[in-house]
């Protein structure tokens, strides 16, 4: 365990503090610590906390049951769910579809599946909805008969 303060001669000052194990066993050599620190840098004070673990995770023992909300391992972070509140995404792999959470089939919501297929409808059921493929664009009157279909081969 390592514990630092230090306060230099032009007012500035730091504070560091660090706990570091390591095992060395039929040559290698493995690491774990965290650390915790303050310092004033050229953008005035910055603190840190730091991990240095091959797997990090926070785990939660309520009602006796392990959980853990999030890990962190060999570069990725793995969550079993997740809110955000807002956030920007630049790429993302989505395995099967991403929809509304009102989404009912030719009722409400929306949906958007790999298949290419995007479905929209109104907020609430019998509002009309709108049906868009690589090949047909399809719309919708409130009352589900088809009002307009456009495409290839229609």
């Amino acid at each position: 365990m390592t514990s630092q303060a230090v306060a230099a001669l032009d007012n500035k000052a730091s504070t560091m503090w660090s706990v570091k194990m390591q095992v060395n066993a039929q040559d290698q050599y493995v690491a774990a610590g965290i650390g915790l620190g303050i310092e004033n840098g050229p953008a005035g004070l910055q603190s840190q906390f730091l991990v240095s673990a091959d797997r990090f995770a926070v785990v939660n023992g309520i009602n006796g049951v392990l959980s853990s909300p999030f890990a962190v391992q060999g570069g990725q972070v793995f969550m079993n769910d997740a809110f955000i509140q807002d956030g920007t995404i630049t790429n993302a792999k989505i395995g099967s579809y991403i929809s509304s959470t009102n989404y009912v089939a030719g009722q409400m919501g929306w949906i958007l599946n790999k298949s290419g297929t995007f479905e929209i409808n109104g907020t609430v059921a019998g509002q009309g909805r709108l049906l868009i493929n690589n090949q047909r664009l399809r719309i919708y009157h409130a009352n589900g008969n088809l009002a307009i279909d456009l495409g290839v081969n229609v």
